[in-house]
Protein backbone atom coordinates (compact mmCIF):
# COMPACT_ATOMS: atom_id res chain seq x y z
CA UNK A 1 0.00 0.00 0.00
CA UNK A 2 1.31 3.64 -0.86
CA UNK A 3 0.40 6.73 0.51
CA UNK A 4 1.41 10.14 -0.10
CA UNK A 5 2.60 12.28 3.28
CA UNK A 6 2.25 16.02 2.90
CA UNK A 7 -0.71 18.35 3.71
CA UNK A 8 -0.29 20.88 1.08
CA UNK A 9 -1.98 19.86 -1.91
CA UNK A 10 -0.17 22.66 -4.47
CA UNK A 11 3.34 22.28 -2.73
CA UNK A 12 2.56 18.48 -2.75
CA UNK A 13 1.94 18.94 -6.49
CA UNK A 14 4.94 20.68 -7.47
CA UNK A 15 7.23 18.18 -5.89
CA UNK A 16 5.95 15.52 -7.50
CA UNK A 17 7.25 16.52 -10.84
CA UNK A 18 10.87 17.43 -9.09
CA UNK A 19 11.25 13.74 -7.61
CA UNK A 20 9.22 12.35 -4.52
CA UNK A 21 11.64 10.06 -3.01
CA UNK A 22 10.14 6.59 -1.97
CA UNK A 23 10.05 5.42 1.59
CA UNK A 24 9.42 1.71 2.76
CA UNK A 25 8.55 0.60 6.04
CA UNK A 26 6.97 -2.41 7.73
CA UNK A 27 4.13 -1.45 9.85
CA UNK A 28 4.73 -2.80 13.48
CA UNK A 29 4.28 -1.11 16.76
CA UNK A 30 7.79 0.09 17.08
CA UNK A 31 7.93 1.33 14.11
CA UNK A 32 4.33 3.73 14.35
CA UNK A 33 6.59 6.64 15.27
CA UNK A 34 8.34 6.70 12.70
CA UNK A 35 5.32 6.74 10.74
CA UNK A 36 3.26 9.09 11.95
CA UNK A 37 5.97 11.20 11.73
CA UNK A 38 6.02 11.03 8.26
CA UNK A 39 2.43 11.34 7.92
CA UNK A 40 2.21 14.13 9.98
CA UNK A 41 5.38 16.19 8.17
CA UNK A 42 5.09 19.29 7.00
CA UNK A 43 8.26 19.19 4.92
CA UNK A 44 8.41 16.23 3.33
CA UNK A 45 6.79 15.42 0.57
CA UNK A 46 6.94 11.51 -0.25
CA UNK A 47 5.79 8.28 -1.43
CA UNK A 48 5.44 5.99 1.97
CA UNK A 49 4.98 2.25 1.22
CA UNK A 50 3.79 -0.10 4.20
CA UNK A 51 4.75 -3.46 3.11
CA UNK A 52 6.54 -6.40 5.23
CA UNK A 53 10.13 -6.63 6.10
CA UNK A 54 10.32 -8.65 3.23
CA UNK A 55 8.89 -7.04 0.69
CA UNK A 56 10.37 -3.62 2.28
CA UNK A 57 13.96 -5.59 1.44
CA UNK A 58 12.99 -6.35 -1.86
CA UNK A 59 11.78 -3.09 -2.90
CA UNK A 60 15.22 -1.38 -1.73
CA UNK A 61 17.19 -3.69 -3.31
CA UNK A 62 15.26 -3.53 -6.26
CA UNK A 63 15.65 0.19 -6.72
CA UNK A 64 12.03 0.65 -5.50
CA UNK A 65 12.87 2.29 -2.89
CA UNK A 66 15.08 5.37 -2.01
CA UNK A 67 14.76 5.04 1.83
CA UNK A 68 13.89 1.92 4.12
CA UNK A 69 13.35 0.98 7.44
CA UNK A 70 15.19 -2.80 7.45
CA UNK A 71 16.25 -5.27 9.85
CA UNK A 72 19.68 -5.02 11.05
CA UNK A 73 20.51 -8.43 9.52
CA UNK A 74 19.76 -7.86 6.15
CA UNK A 75 22.18 -4.58 5.76
CA UNK A 76 25.26 -6.71 4.39
CA UNK A 77 23.10 -8.03 1.75
CA UNK A 78 22.07 -4.62 0.81
CA UNK A 79 25.65 -3.26 -1.21
CA UNK A 80 24.01 0.23 -2.28
CA UNK A 81 23.02 1.08 1.25
CA UNK A 82 24.27 3.24 3.60
CA UNK A 83 23.30 3.94 7.31
CA UNK A 84 21.08 7.24 7.24
CA UNK A 85 19.75 8.94 10.40
CA UNK A 86 20.71 8.99 13.92
CA UNK A 87 17.99 6.26 14.77
CA UNK A 88 16.92 2.89 14.94
CA UNK A 89 14.69 -0.08 16.65
CA UNK A 90 16.76 -0.74 19.60
CA UNK A 91 17.02 -2.38 23.17
CA UNK A 92 19.43 -1.19 26.09
CA UNK A 93 18.29 -4.56 27.58
CA UNK A 94 14.91 -6.32 27.65
CA UNK A 95 12.95 -5.85 24.54
CA UNK A 96 9.91 -7.29 25.10
CA UNK A 97 9.36 -8.08 21.34
CA UNK A 98 11.97 -10.29 21.06
CA UNK A 99 11.04 -13.93 23.25
CA UNK A 100 12.00 -17.46 23.16
CA UNK A 101 8.69 -19.78 24.71
CA UNK A 102 8.61 -23.08 24.70
CA UNK A 103 8.97 -25.83 28.05
CA UNK A 104 12.91 -26.23 28.21
CA UNK A 105 15.94 -23.91 29.31
CA UNK A 106 17.31 -22.58 25.44
CA UNK A 107 20.92 -24.65 26.04
CA UNK A 108 18.65 -27.57 25.67
CA UNK A 109 16.33 -26.54 22.33
CA UNK A 110 16.19 -29.05 19.78
CA UNK A 111 14.32 -27.06 17.08
CA UNK A 112 13.40 -23.16 17.26
CA UNK A 113 10.36 -22.18 15.06
CA UNK A 114 10.45 -18.64 13.76
CA UNK A 115 8.55 -16.49 11.56
CA UNK A 116 11.29 -15.81 8.44
CA UNK A 117 9.49 -12.40 8.40
CA UNK A 118 11.89 -11.52 11.70
CA UNK A 119 15.23 -12.39 10.39
CA UNK A 120 16.79 -10.20 12.74
CA UNK A 121 14.80 -11.84 15.74
CA UNK A 122 16.34 -15.20 14.09
CA UNK A 123 19.91 -14.17 13.63
CA UNK A 124 20.36 -12.92 17.41
CA UNK A 125 18.70 -16.55 18.72
CA UNK A 126 21.10 -18.31 16.23
CA UNK A 127 24.15 -15.50 17.68
CA UNK A 128 23.20 -16.38 21.55
CA UNK A 129 22.83 -20.61 20.83
CA UNK A 130 26.18 -20.80 19.12
CA UNK A 131 28.08 -18.04 21.43
CA UNK A 132 26.07 -17.97 24.92
CA UNK A 133 24.08 -21.13 25.30
CA UNK A 134 26.70 -23.89 23.03
CA UNK A 135 24.02 -25.75 21.29
CA UNK A 136 22.52 -25.61 17.65
CA UNK A 137 19.69 -26.17 17.41
CA UNK A 138 17.59 -26.52 13.62
CA UNK A 139 15.97 -23.24 12.73
CA UNK A 140 12.60 -23.98 11.42
CA UNK A 141 10.42 -21.30 9.15
CA UNK A 142 7.07 -20.88 10.21
CA UNK A 143 4.69 -18.17 9.67
CA UNK A 144 3.22 -18.96 13.03
CA UNK A 145 5.54 -19.71 15.68
CA UNK A 146 2.87 -19.11 18.36
CA UNK A 147 0.51 -22.08 17.16
CA UNK A 148 3.52 -24.22 16.00
CA UNK A 149 2.83 -27.97 16.82
CA UNK A 150 6.05 -27.84 19.84
CA UNK A 151 5.31 -30.86 21.29
CA UNK A 152 8.34 -32.37 21.04
CA UNK A 153 10.98 -32.33 23.63
CA UNK A 154 13.11 -29.47 22.69
CA UNK A 155 10.83 -27.22 20.90
CA UNK A 156 11.10 -23.58 21.27
CA UNK A 157 8.89 -21.08 19.38
CA UNK A 158 10.64 -17.56 18.97
CA UNK A 159 8.33 -14.58 18.82
CA UNK A 160 8.53 -11.07 17.53
CA UNK A 161 6.67 -8.22 17.41
CA UNK A 162 3.26 -7.96 18.74
CA UNK A 163 3.40 -11.97 19.00
CA UNK A 164 5.41 -11.32 22.00
CA UNK A 165 3.77 -8.29 23.25
CA UNK A 166 0.85 -10.39 23.53
CA UNK A 167 2.72 -13.34 24.80
CA UNK A 168 3.95 -11.94 27.64
CA UNK A 169 2.25 -13.31 30.69
CA UNK A 170 0.37 -15.95 28.77
CA UNK A 171 2.44 -18.93 27.86
CA UNK A 172 5.80 -20.04 29.12
CA UNK A 173 8.58 -17.61 28.13
CA UNK A 174 11.97 -18.67 28.51
CA UNK A 175 13.74 -15.23 27.86
CA UNK A 176 13.98 -12.17 26.67
CA UNK A 177 16.61 -12.04 23.64
CA UNK A 178 17.55 -8.43 23.93
CA UNK A 179 17.71 -8.86 27.97
CA UNK A 180 20.40 -11.90 27.30
CA UNK A 181 22.27 -9.83 24.26
CA UNK A 182 22.75 -7.05 26.45
CA UNK A 183 23.78 -9.12 29.49
CA UNK A 184 26.62 -10.89 27.72
CA UNK A 185 27.80 -8.45 25.69
CA UNK A 186 27.04 -5.42 27.60
CA UNK A 187 25.52 -3.97 24.29
CA UNK A 188 22.77 -2.52 23.08
CA UNK A 189 20.82 -4.67 20.44
CA UNK A 190 19.81 -2.94 17.14
CA UNK A 191 16.93 -4.61 15.22
CA UNK A 192 16.16 -2.51 12.44
CA UNK A 193 18.04 0.61 10.87
CA UNK A 194 16.95 3.14 8.09
CA UNK A 195 19.39 3.11 4.56
CA UNK A 196 19.78 5.41 1.93
CA UNK A 197 21.32 5.03 -1.06
CA UNK A 198 24.76 5.51 -1.63
CA UNK A 199 25.32 9.17 -2.95
CA UNK A 200 21.38 9.92 -1.28
CA UNK A 201 20.36 13.64 -1.42
CA UNK A 202 21.23 14.41 2.00
CA UNK A 203 18.18 17.08 2.02
CA UNK A 204 15.71 14.07 1.73
CA UNK A 205 17.90 12.33 4.97
CA UNK A 206 17.70 15.13 7.11
CA UNK A 207 14.13 16.08 6.55
CA UNK A 208 13.51 12.24 7.43
CA UNK A 209 15.13 12.91 10.50
CA UNK A 210 12.91 15.84 11.05
CA UNK A 211 9.84 13.80 10.87
CA UNK A 212 11.05 10.63 12.81
CA UNK A 213 11.89 13.34 15.59
CA UNK A 214 7.99 14.81 15.29
CA UNK A 215 6.89 11.13 15.73
CA UNK A 216 9.20 10.01 18.50
CA UNK A 217 8.09 13.01 20.60
CA UNK A 218 4.12 12.19 19.59
CA UNK A 219 4.56 8.95 20.96
CA UNK A 220 1.10 8.91 22.96
CA UNK A 221 -0.61 10.54 19.66
CA UNK A 222 1.13 7.86 17.46
CA UNK A 223 -0.30 4.95 20.22
CA UNK A 224 -4.34 6.61 20.02
CA UNK A 225 -3.95 7.25 16.19
CA UNK A 226 -2.83 3.87 15.18
CA UNK A 227 -5.15 2.14 17.71
CA UNK A 228 -2.55 0.47 19.99
CA UNK A 229 -4.41 1.66 22.74
CA UNK A 230 -6.69 -1.02 22.45
CA UNK A 231 -4.07 -3.65 22.27
CA UNK A 232 -4.17 -6.12 25.49
CA UNK A 233 -0.71 -4.92 26.10
CA UNK A 234 0.83 -1.51 27.34
CA UNK A 235 1.61 0.08 23.93
CA UNK A 236 2.83 3.60 25.09
CA UNK A 237 4.82 1.80 27.88
CA UNK A 238 6.42 -0.29 25.42
CA UNK A 239 7.26 3.06 23.29
CA UNK A 240 8.96 4.61 25.92
CA UNK A 241 10.46 2.03 28.11
CA UNK A 242 11.56 -0.86 26.12
CA UNK A 243 12.38 0.65 22.55
CA UNK A 244 15.35 2.47 22.15
CA UNK A 245 15.43 4.74 19.07
CA UNK A 246 18.61 6.62 19.34
CA UNK A 247 21.16 4.94 16.83
CA UNK A 248 24.24 6.25 19.24
CA UNK A 249 27.88 5.35 18.92
CA UNK A 250 27.24 2.27 21.41
CA UNK A 251 24.41 0.59 18.85
CA UNK A 252 27.16 1.17 15.55
CA UNK A 253 29.38 -1.03 17.15
CA UNK A 254 27.30 -3.88 18.53
CA UNK A 255 25.59 -3.52 15.00
CA UNK A 256 29.12 -3.98 13.42
CA UNK A 257 29.77 -6.96 16.22
CA UNK A 258 26.49 -8.30 15.33
CA UNK A 259 27.52 -8.20 11.57
CA UNK A 260 31.03 -9.44 12.38
CA UNK A 261 29.81 -12.66 14.10
CA UNK A 262 29.18 -14.23 10.81
CA UNK A 263 26.19 -16.12 12.01
CA UNK A 264 23.51 -17.31 10.23
CA UNK A 265 20.29 -18.61 9.78
CA UNK A 266 19.67 -21.98 7.53
CA UNK A 267 16.01 -22.40 8.05
CA UNK A 268 13.98 -25.61 6.89
CA UNK A 269 10.49 -24.82 6.17
CA UNK A 270 7.70 -26.58 8.59
CA UNK A 271 6.54 -30.18 7.46
CA UNK A 272 3.25 -29.02 8.94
Amino acid sequence: MTTFAGDNQCSYTVWMMVTVPRIAVAPSLDAAPFIYGIRCAADLRSGLTLSSPAETVRSFREGAADLALVPSSCVPSLPDAELATEYCIGSSGASGSALLAGGVPPAEARRIFFDPEAPAEARLAAYLCERHWRTTPEFIACPDPASADTGCAGDLSLLAGERALCAAGRCAVVCDLGAEWSRTTRQPFVFAVWVARKGADKARTEALQRALTFGLEHAYETVLDGGWADKPYDAYGHLTRQTDYIFDLQKHKALQKFWDSGIKVSPRANPG
